[in-house]
Parts: C-alpha cells; structure tokens; sequence
C-alpha cells in the first residue's frame, strides 16, 4: 500500500479513479500505480484533476497532491 495527502483549503471528499478513497489535509492509503485525483463537486477547485503515480511512499512520507480554489468571479 502507498500513502497520499490531497491538500486543500477545506475538508473535502477525495475521489480517486472515480470513488471516494479519503478526506483532504488527511493521510489515506491506496494501491500503487497510476490514478487519478480530484475533489467532486462542486467544482470551485483547479486543476479538475491530476493523475499521479504514486509509488514508494510511507506513512511518514506520503505523496502530496496539491489543488487550488479558483479565484472568486
């Protein structure tokens, strides 16, 4: 198992490939390999998503995927 932190402003629901795998500003565990990473809705965030692989990490360093909030209208 690899180790992963989604960093955002706010606590927020992490869908990797699809499904939700973890909170934001929180360490979870997934399988190694290729994924992809993004925040659902609502959509206030950027990127949309980011695909990563994630491989040789541990619970003391996990991979960091950082997303942004956009910028107010």
């Amino acid at each position: 198992m690899e180790y992963v932190i989604v960093k955002f402003a706010n606590s927020r629901s992490v869908y990797v490939d699809g499904r939700i795998s973890g909170k934001t500003n929180i360490i979870f565990r997934i399988g190694a390999g290729a994924h992809d990473f993004n925040l659902g809705m609502p959509l206030d965030y950027y990127p949309r998503q980011k695909r990563m692989t994630i491989r040789g990490t541990n619970a003391l360093a996990p991979a960091m995927i950082d997303f942004d909030h956009l910028p107010p209208t």
